[in-house]
């Protein structure tokens, strides 16, 4: 949310706070009354600290007949079943005032849990993906465990420093399908969010599409925006799934070649998943992008059965059990 809808936001709140009173006083005439006349009291509170008051009350007696004030509409409220809360303007954030600011310079909690949501929408991550992350990342399924439970830490020491803006290697994870690659990435990317930075994750399709959809229709399409094409390359992370998998044409390695070499140039890192081994990248790419590809990434190679396969064997196991007995 901007500034300007936040804006937008409290103008509408306090409007819906001055049509609540007016409503309450014209159905309970006597709060209206009280209403007057403790603002009343206030103000010649402030008149006798000026030497001008015009009641001809005491500072004592003013203070104490607000009190009876008080008394009075509190009892009025809980006979007729009203919020005690009924004369505050109902604010999402009472900290903040859905100003999204708890000081100067401070932004309130809400304001960094809808800055969270807004990433964690905006980075392409699905429902499924935004559920796995390194804790539910199962080692069972292995058959090399402690070849894996390094694969995992590494994953984790890439996603720390981008979480700390350190230098570091970018991540190749290769191999087979369905091996553990996707979920790797979206843990990845789940915990550079949490942490406040912003991830893009995209198949190369989408991706591709993407440019082309700037590259051609930006003067059509509203929706296409320059910042569009400027997350891909400044975003702080990049996720790029399934390389590989698209037709390979001049326009394609030349985009993906200016891409990696924006974000080499501005010190992003990247994470690519594919299918692709190492040794296949140089015949799908010319030398120039592969190297960008391979030349500035840690190469991680997944191998084996695939995990969705085995855990559909495992459940028909346990559904035969369940049959017989």
């Amino acid at each position: 949310m901007t500034l300007a809808e936040r804006a937008l936001k409290r103008q509408k709140k306090i409007a819906d706070w001055e049509s609540r009173i007016e409503a309450l006083h014209q159905k309970y005439p006597r709060l209206g009354e009280i209403s007057r006349l403790f603002s009343r009291m206030s103000l010649e509170l402030v008149m006798l600290e000026m030497g001008q008051g015009k009641m001809g009350m005491t500072r004592e007696e003013l203070l104490q007949a607000q009190e009876a004030l008080q008394a009075e509409k509190k009892q009025l409220l809980k006979k007729h079943h009203l919020p005690e809360n009924i004369y505050e303007i109902w604010w999402d954030c009472p900290k903040c005032q859905d100003t999204g600011f708890s000081g100067v310079g401070e932004k309130c909690a809400c304001l960094l849990k809808e800055e969270q949501q807004a990433r964690r929408h905006d980075s392409g991550l699905t429902p499924e993906q935004q559920e796995q992350t390194f804790n539910t990342f199962s080692l069972q399924w292995y058959e090399d465990k402690a070849r894996y439970q390094a694969i995992l830490q590494q994953c984790i020491e890439f996603a720390e420093k981008v979480c700390a803006g350190e230098k570091t290697d970018n991540l190749f994870l290769c191999g087979t399908i369905g091996t553990g690659k996707t979920h790797l990435c979206s843990a990845i990317a789940n915990y550079v969010l949490q942490a406040g930075r912003s991830v893009v994750y995209l198949k190369i399709g989408a991706l591709l599409d993407l440019i082309r959809e700037y590259k051609y229709n930006f003067e059509k399409d509203d929706t296409i925006t320059p910042q569009h094409l400027r997350d891909l390359y400044q975003v702080d992370l990049l996720i790029i799934d399934d390389l590989g998998t698209e037709v390979s044409t001049d326009f394609v390695r030349e985009q993906l070649f200016y891409l990696f070499d924006e974000r080499i140039n501005y010190r992003r890192p990247w994470v690519i998943s594919t299918n692709l081994l190492p040794n296949e990248v140089g015949a799908v790419y010319e030398d120039r992008l592969s190297d960008r590809i391979l030349g500035t990434s840690r190469i991680l190679k997944f191998t084996g059965t695939s995990i969705r396969q085995l855990k559909a064997v495992k459940a028909n196991r346990i559904g035969k059990k369940e049959s017989v007995s």
